[in-house]
């Protein structure tokens, strides 16, 4: 198990065994940040009965370690976040989690009570699974260290596969097992022998009318209040004992963070800080361009790579799946995301980013649409009106949102990577309606759907899809990627914003611009939202044809062995043809065809 997770933390592994009994066991791989001499890992308290393991970085952790020395405690490291674990587990048992500023995951191993508490972060940033054994239980950072666990893959149901089909991803508490539970962020498991105990401490939440936010007055100038709100975020997690660096795309979000960062620097007399972006030869996925043009109005030194059509996407995929993912997951912008941390770790082991602006300021073109339908009162005589033939795949998702009852499944129809039409074509004898794809809508819902669908995309697609692909391409390389805007305190505020803040008709992000217009050039928010997108469906017609074909012409492959041949090969000749655009229909299959290569689960009906 410490060997699957050595890639996340190459320096100092560290291994503790119960002197009592030498069945209970703690393993961790350390990348270190904070305390680099003094933050071996598993760190205990002075009598050694408590015993904690750690993934993450806990922002705030010299004022949480000056209010637990108040309260008696003595430290023996420097500045190490970890030990402010061990003793806040000490001072605030499973009211720990509430007190911590941060992105993390930790577990605590209490002898006194022979207790064991995992613990997530409010957002998801860093991930945690845990798996019953008859030992026990076993717990990681990765899916693949359980399945080590394990013996062998658990066997999996073609339930999930579907709902991987369908979303593209699992939320948690889902994963491809249903042996392995994802903890659900904001959320603490407490074990003993004898029980099992969720802990609910933070949910991203609707709050109608508030009067604070994060503790502070609720301010009549909101755009006054973001803008210092995130850059306190921001200073916050530059602390670091190592270089950093920041990823810009030249879009809004990540704009915004290097702004802010470039700003502090210059108000403490710092020196301009580097900015990496990505680009591409294919027209219409390059933004390194804009990516520049914000760098020089910054003041930032800026580098750039560019990834050419590659001969290695393959290996890299099954490297990933190996060691990082352990499950399928059909968001292929995570080839660019692993080639820009592995650029990056060249310049620094962090990295801050944007991460998290689109799900809480309303940057998706599906929260606009929800917004289109919800203005009808039939909406499905809209979808009758829509072009329903060689019409662009957006078109076609609004049409099948506009005739869909509920905003749940309206949402389904504008993300759904194979719609129920689609999986009856490979999945004949399977239908799986959307709402057994994700956990039941958060509590606290909004009064308007597209409120409700980015609270959706913060309790499930956020940690599910997006924060997952960030740390797992990141940790890959030994880098870790801290995101100012899921500070919980900016996402509270964001979820406390009236409707008229966060888009309108046309676009959204409405009070980024507002707020952070004027470090900006204007390009930044009046050009058209590009995704972190990596030209795979090109590369599927030209340098990717054959190892496409070859994966998913396998006679011992997963498409042959238990999905619709021929579905399949209508999918292949539509897209080669260009007839149709299948891109991440055939990007789920052939993820779900190195998933099963890699690790040959059983299947069951």
């Amino acid at each position: 198990m410490l060997e699957a997770i050595a890639h996340r933390g190459p320096n100092a592994p560290g291994r503790w065994i119960d002197p009592r009994t030498h069945a209970s066991v703690l393993l961790h791989a350390r990348l270190p940040i904070i305390d680099r001499p003094g933050g071996l890992q598993p760190m205990a308290n002075e009598d050694q009965r408590v015993q904690v393991v750690f993934n993450g970085e806990i922002y705030n952790h010299q004022d949480l370690r000056d209010e637990l020395r108040a309260a008696g405690h003595s430290f023996r490291t420097d500045h190490s976040d970890t030990e402010v674990l061990v003793h806040g587990w000490e001072q605030w048992q499973t009211e720990l989690p509430a007190h911590l500023l941060g992105m993390f995951s930790f577990a605590v191993w209490d002898m006194r009570s022979n207790a064991l508490f995992l613990c997530r972060d409010r957002l998801g940033q860093k991930p945690l699974f845990f798996m019953p054994t008859h030992e026990g239980i076993a717990f990681a950072s990765t899916i693949n260290a359980l399945v080590i666990a394990h013996g062998e893959p658990p066997a999996v149901p073609m339930t999930r596969i579907a709902a991987y089909l369908t979303a593209g991803y699992f939320a948690p508490p889902h994963t491809i097992y249903p042996a392995i539970t994802a903890l659900t962020p904001g959320t603490g498991g407490f074990f003993t022998a004898d029980s099992q105990k969720q802990i609910t401490y933070w949910q991203p939440r609707a709050t109608a009318s508030p009067t604070t936010i994060g503790g502070a007055p609720f301010s009549p100038e909101p755009a006054e209040q973001l803008r210092t709100l995130l850059a306190a975020a921001v200073v916050s997690q530059l602390r670091a004992d190592v270089p950093l660096t920041c990823f810009l795309s030249g879009g809004v979000d990540s704009s915004i963070i290097a702004a802010l960062i470039q700003q502090h620097q210059r108000n403490i007399g710092g020196n301009a800080i580097t900015t990496l972006s990505v680009g591409f030869a294919e027209a219409g996925f390059d933004e390194s361009a804009h990516a520049a043009t914000v760098a020089r109005h910054i003041g930032s030194r800026h580098q750039e790579i560019h990834l050419p059509p590659r001969d290695d996407v393959m290996d890299t995929l099954d490297w990933l799946m190996r060691y990082v993912l352990g499950q399928p997951f059909a968001d292929s912008s995570l080839l660019p995301s692993y080639h820009l941390a592995n650029a990056a770790r060249g310049l620094a082991p962090v990295a801050l980013s944007g991460d998290g602006a689109d799900e809480c300021f309303g940057g998706y073109d599906r929260y606009r649409a929800m917004r289109f339908i919800t203005r009808w009162p039939r909406p499905a005589k809209v979808a009758a009106w829509l072009p329903t033939f060689n019409c662009a795949p957006r078109w076609r998702r609004l049409r099948r949102a506009c005739a869909a009852d509920g905003w749940m499944n309206q949402y389904a129809g504008l993300t759904d990577i194979f719609t129920p039409p689609d999986r009856k074509l490979i999945l004949p004898d399977i239908g799986l309606p959307f709402a057994d794809t994700t956990v039941p809508s958060p509590l606290g819902a909004a009064d308007s759907h597209w409120r409700n669908a980015m609270l959706l995309d913060q309790h499930c697609y956020l940690p599910g899809d997006v924060l997952w692909k960030v740390d797992g391409a990141s940790m890959a390389n030994a880098l870790e990627v801290r995101s100012p805007f899921l500070d919980h305190r900016v996402v509270e505020f964001a979820n406390a914003l009236p409707d008229s803040l966060i888009l309108n008709g046309r676009r959204g992000k409405l009070l980024l611009q507002k707020a952070f217009s004027p470090l900006l050039p204007r390009s930044v928010f009046t050009r058209k939202k590009h995704g972190f997108a990596v030209p795979v469906g090109q590369w599927f017609r030209g340098p990717l044809r054959e190892p496409l074909l070859d994966r998913l012409r396998d006679s011992a492959g997963f498409c042959r062995l238990y999905l619709s041949s021929a579905g399949v090969e209508q999918l292949v000749h539509q897209h080669l043809s260009r007839e149709d655009d299948h891109t991440h229909r055939l990007f789920a299959l052939l993820m779900l065809e190195i998933w099963f290569h890699r690790f040959h689960p059983a299947i069951t009906d």
